[in-house]
């Protein structure tokens, strides 16, 4: 069953149901106004969208940045840089990757 098919069964089991006649052309042209006026249904009243669709978008984009960092070879993915000297270390974190031990290339 295409969509066209639906609609003029839904047309059809419509005026049937309220007692009234029509032929085949009839039927045709009120399914094209059924199917019309869904289409342009959401013009008409504003429905919000889901939340979890945006939500989804944009854990989507979240994996996908964090799919697309690569390794830091500064610190050797630990965030920090550590130096040992004979008077004094130093402790600091990465500029390369800001502490993340990953970044982008």
């Amino acid at each position: 069953m295409n969509s066209d098919q639906y609609w003029i069964e839904c047309a059809s089991d419509a005026l049937a149901e309220a007692g009234i006649q029509a032929d085949a052309v009839q039927i045709k042209i009120i399914a094209g106004h059924m199917e019309g006026a869904r289409e342009g249904f959401s013009l008409a009243f504003y429905q919000p969208e889901n939340p979890l669709i945006g939500e989804l978008r944009e854990a989507k984009a979240a994996l996908k940045a964090e799919q697309e960092m690569v390794f830091c070879r500064v610190c050797n993915g630990r965030g920090r840089i550590w130096s040992q000297g004979p008077y004094h270390g130093s402790d600091s974190g990465c500029w390369k990757c800001n502490g993340n031990g990953k970044h982008k290339p």
